[in-house]
């Protein structure tokens, strides 16, 4: 059986912040067959619109309409460029400004679909890691599963 988009747990609209579960949760709970519709339910690809075809793929394999995998390739790399993209800035404009003046530096990301590890130099303690933690689910998206440590 190929991929489908219910497999690994991703964030589709980088913009807004909206990960490919919420959109297959509305999407069936509310019978929404069109980007619009998902659009109006969950804010996804209202922003810059370089997800539509993600959410495309998310509402074909719903209706059980093939994907080309070529399509559903590239999906991924668009995906995981632009997932990166987002939180290594999050991190470097919003983040490390603060760990700076808290003495504490980052050493490392990781990411894998809606989880994020990031390593911390120094001391950090808990209340910095918590802080990294919430600002990226802030700043990106409410679903990630941030484990912040040193």
């Amino acid at each position: 059986m190929g991929e489908t988009s219910e497999g690994r747990r991703r964030l589709v609209c980088r913009c807004l912040g909206v990960a490919s579960f919420r959109i297959l949760d509305a999407a069936r709970a509310q019978g929404l067959a069109s980007v619009a519709e998902v659009t109006k339910a969950t804010g996804a690809g209202g922003g810059c619109t370089t997800c539509h075809e993600e959410i495309e793929e998310i509402l074909a394999d719903l209706r059980g309409a093939p994907v080309d995998p070529w399509v559903r390739h590239e999906n991924r790399l668009v995906c995981e460029v632009e997932t990166r993209a987002r939180i290594e800035g999050s991190l470097e404009s919003l983040i490390v400004p603060r760990l700076t003046e808290l003495g504490v530096s980052l050493d490392g990301v990781e990411i894998d679909g809606l989880r994020v590890r990031v390593r911390l130099g120094g001391r950090p303690g808990d209340e910095v890691c918590r802080l990294v933690a919430e600002k990226l689910r802030r700043y990106v998206c409410g679903d990630l599963e941030v484990e912040a440590r040193a």
